[in-house]
């Protein structure tokens, strides 16, 4: 599914800017790739933990064409700047214009890789709001449209790879893989299912005439969340080290039961049992979630989601005045299944789950509501659930919208 959500427009306008900075756009081919938003086992991924997500129908969006020299271009819809690389030292300098990207170019070089040159436009239909999410889909949909331009012999392991590396020398331990997975496999009308440990991924249907997921935004900004979140990263990393002083040879809280937890709390700091006792119970959940969708019991999924919001916000300490307003008037509305925090991101914001017949209420009631509350409009999405990165030639967009 590309329709919809303005990524038509946005593609017409990427073709615009293309043409007028490299005269033409035959030959070029165009590459989509879908945002993603984990639903449950958040900040379980550096314990190899288990996630629930799904991709959305916000999209990045890259038109590209080979080159016959060795000028890398890069260039964003809506701006009028144009990044000049070359394939001899594509990330210089290193703090300057599409500073994620230019390392995937790197590595690229480093691994003998990048061997001509390209043209490319950039644009994104992804909010914000939806933080690593957008990251991943930014990074993952550029990696594909340099592969499939330049004819790249790496395949889909190896490009999800790279794309983990580079996330690594730029965000640290937080990048999170399941989101790699997710906008790279992920399935219209599908959630997607990862265990970090095994590399295990499928996709499981949910009733997307049924239910539909709604995006709130406040608007309000966090400060630094990368850093809030790698924070969490090294007390879960303490917790670890406490705990195998009782329990030999676990690698990660992957490891440890809830029950031997709750034995062993007075064992470590009340801070560092609560970050450790979020992580166990998150990673438990994204199990059980697996259970309720097979049975199609999206009420217990739904109630799922909001002992996961209410022991981020609480256990993990990453809740704010903004999102738990967002989430407790949700939760007033009929037809909601469950709400919780998008985590990680830059401003305020949740998700939904709901009826998909209660959607124009729901998004009535949440804008009073926060408008009574916060004097100021609340930004609402209502998102699909998409494929994953998908390659559409210019010629197949022509077709598709004549």
């Amino acid at each position: 599914m590309i329709s919809g959500n303005g990524c038509n427009q946005s593609i017409i306008q990427a073709k615009k800017l293309f043409i007028s900075l490299f005269g033409d756009a035959s030959g070029s081919l165009l590459e989509i790739c879908p945002a993603s938003i984990i639903l449950l086992g958040d900040h379980t991924h550096y314990n190899d933990g288990i996630l629930l997500s799904a991709c959305i129908d916000k999209f990045w969006i890259f038109l590209i064409r080979k080159r016959k020299d060795s000028e890398i271009n890069l260039a964003s819809a809506g701006s009028d700047t144009l990044t000049k690389l070359s394939i001899e030292n594509p990330n210089h300098p290193e703090d300057g214009n599409f500073r994620i990207l230019r390392g995937l170019l790197a590595l690229l070089k480093e691994e003998d890789l990048l061997r001509t040159g390209f043209d490319c436009v950039i644009t994104t239909t992804v909010p914000e709001c939806v933080g690593l999410g957008s990251s991943a889909a930014q990074q993952v949909g550029f990696l594909n449209a340099v592969r499939n331009a330049l004819s790249l012999n790496i395949d889909d392991e190896k490009l999800l790879t790279l794309v983990r590396r580079n996330e690594l020398n730029i965000l640290g331990k937080i990048s999170n893989t399941a989101h790699h997975y997710t906008v790279q496999f992920g399935r219209e009308k599908k959630l997607f299912f990862m265990d970090i440990r095994t590399k295990e991924h499928k996709t499981i249907s949910l009733d997307t005439e049924e239910c539909s997921l709604v995006i709130c935004d406040s608007g309000e900004r966090i400060i630094e969340p990368q850093k809030i979140c790698a924070e969490r990263i090294e007390e879960c990393e303490v917790g670890v080290k406490g705990l195998r002083l009782y329990l030999w040879g676990i690698r990660n809280l992957r490891d440890i039961e809830l029950e031997f937890l709750h034995k062993h709390f007075h064992m470590l700091p009340g801070r560092i049992f609560s970050r450790v006792l979020y992580n166990v119970k998150e990673r438990i959940r994204a199990h059980e979630a697996m259970k309720y969708l097979r049975k199609k019991m999206i009420d217990e999924l739904g109630k799922l989601l909001v002992e996961s919001h209410n022991n981020l916000s609480g256990e993990y300490d990453l809740g704010n005045e903004y999102s738990n307003f967002l989430v407790g008037e949700s939760l007033k509305i009929d037809g909601v299944y469950g709400s919780k925090l998008i985590s990680c991101s830059p401003s305020a914001s949740t998700f939904t789950l709901l009826k998909s017949s209660e959607v124009d209420i729901f998004r009535e009631k949440m804008n009073n509501a926060f408008k009574e509350k916060y004097n100021r409009e609340l930004k609402i999405h209502v998102v699909n659930l998409a494929n994953g990165v998908k390659k559409i030639t210019a010629k197949e967009f022509e077709l598709r919208n004549q």
